[in-house]
């Protein structure tokens, strides 16, 4: 069988500035290769890292034999979050994409649809939950509790035992320290230092 027949193919859903660095991972990764890009307003002629806009989420549906799964490849965690919600009603498998440039710990869990991005670091049993982004050199430490649709922005970093509830967005280099919990639907601004928890939506 052709080597590129063997790997297995993923369905890129978006196509801004966050669907590049997904399709360059995907691309980076042994064993991927990009089945498709969809977005919900494809431009026609558009294409994404020369890989052609195949049209919008009805592709998804009509072409489910030729992928193996999708990724969603949207920066905003509640948008992000409502197009996963959309794949796994019309039964179509969301698939985490780790960069090889990443480090991941064999007891980490990783949850399904998520992004980790190079120079990423995730420690001994962290587990991250389903349609998570994990940027570029971001680090989460040990035992850290990172829920669904959560973005961990470029060079954040969650001491041991941090847990960050379902859509927060941690900006880029906030540090969370060891064992403090931040509730669900957070911001925590780029740059700031999370000494105690924070209560939802703050």
């Amino acid at each position: 069988m052709d080597m590129e027949q063997q790997k297995q193919r993923i369905a890129v859903f978006g196509a801004g500035g966050h669907g590049k660095v997904v399709v360059d991972a995907i691309e980076c990764t042994a064993g991927l290769t990009v089945a498709c890009v969809v977005d919900d307003r494809p431009l026609a002629g558009a294409t994404l890292l020369g890989h052609p806009l195949a049209g919008g989420r009805e592709v998804l549906l009509a072409r489910r034999d030729e992928i193996d799964g999708v990724i969603v490849a949207i920066g905003d965690n509640r948008a992000r979050a409502a197009a996963a919600r959309w794949l796994g009603e019309h039964g179509l498998t969301l698939v985490c994409v780790v960069h090889p440039a990443a480090v991941v710990a064999r007891s980490a869990r990783i949850g399904a649809g998520t992004l980790i991005m190079p120079g990423a670091v995730v420690n001994a049993e962290a587990r991250i939950g389903e349609n998570t982004i994990i940027n570029s050199g971001a680090i989460v430490e040990h035992d850290c509790d990172i829920e669904a649709a959560v973005h961990v922005a470029p060079g954040a970093v969650l001491c041991g035992g941090a847990t960050v509830g379902a859509g927060t967005l941690v900006g880029a280099g906030a540090v969370v320290l060891p064992g403090v919990c931040i509730g669900p639907g957070c911001l925590v601004k780029a740059g700031t230092i999370v000494i105690r928890d924070m209560e939802a939506d703050a």
